[in-house]
């Protein structure tokens, strides 16, 4: 029984030998899936884009009370507009004056009871915060008006499909529906979308990869065959 103890200890094991005798270079082969350098992402995470806040919790269902709350409030803002017949504007007013008239009845009550009012915060915008996001909605409008640019001077022929592409999808989702609707149906897909493609990520990435380097070779023909031959007026000389 020793013997076959001493052998099992050290002897020689032919799994490990062989193990050891490969070479360096003998890697596991690794997935078509497998992490790398994003296509969609640029090597940022989903909560980065969405901007890291709460609203990026919320729409990754990183904050479960949040996401829910979002999701059911504005449901049943969506249900009582449309059953209600009521406009989302006279709903609104009609919440806000529901509010006043509670908080102020609640108000003198306390006061004639001796007892504390409603616990209503002190609201303020700060300077700070105002500067900032007026600072990134410039940009943004400034990105949108100079690819608008680009695209009315005939500059780039692929923004040009891309922004006929968006706003004929544009115009054709806001044909089926009216404005509050593709609102809330903006609102699902906000807290559907970048959860799945957090998930999948890798999966998604990869076959987008594919999905352009497949359209590239279909935009260059086209440019080749046709948008080459398009005659263009002469670029005008600096003084």
């Amino acid at each position: 029984m020793s013997e076959q103890s001493d052998v099992s200890q050290g002897g020689p094991n032919p799994v490990m030998d062989n193990f050891n005798r490969m070479p360096a270079s003998d890697t596991a082969p690794t997935s078509e899936y497998a992490p790398r350098n994003r296509f969609l992402t640029k090597d940022k995470s989903v909560h980065q884009l969405l901007g890291g806040g709460r609203a990026a919790d919320s729409a990754l269902w990183r904050d479960k009370y949040l996401s829910a709350g979002t999701l059911g409030g504005s449901t049943l803002i969506w249900f009582l507009v449309e059953k209600s017949g009521y406009t989302i504007t006279t709903l609104i007013c009609n919440i806000l004056m529901l509010i006043t008239v509670v908080l102020f009845v609640w108000s003198n009550v306390a006061a004639l009871l001796k007892r504390p009012g409603p616990p209503v915060p002190e609201l303020s915008l700060s300077e700070d915060f105002v500067l900032s996001t007026a600072s990134v909605f410039r940009n943004e409008v400034n990105k949108a008006l100079s690819a608008a640019r680009t695209v009315a001077l005939g500059k780039d022929f692929k923004l040009f499909f891309i922004v006929i592409a968006f706003l004929y999808v544009v115009s054709t989702v806001t044909s089926w529906f009216n404005f509050l609707t593709c609102i809330w149906i903006g609102i699902v897909l906000l807290h559907v979308v970048p959860f799945i493609f957090d998930k999948y990520e890798d999966v998604i990435d990869h076959h987008a990869r594919k999905a352009a380097d497949t359209a590239s070779v279909q935009y260059k023909k086209i440019d080749n065959a046709v948008l080459q031959k398009i005659p263009r007026a002469p670029a005008k000389k600096k003084l």
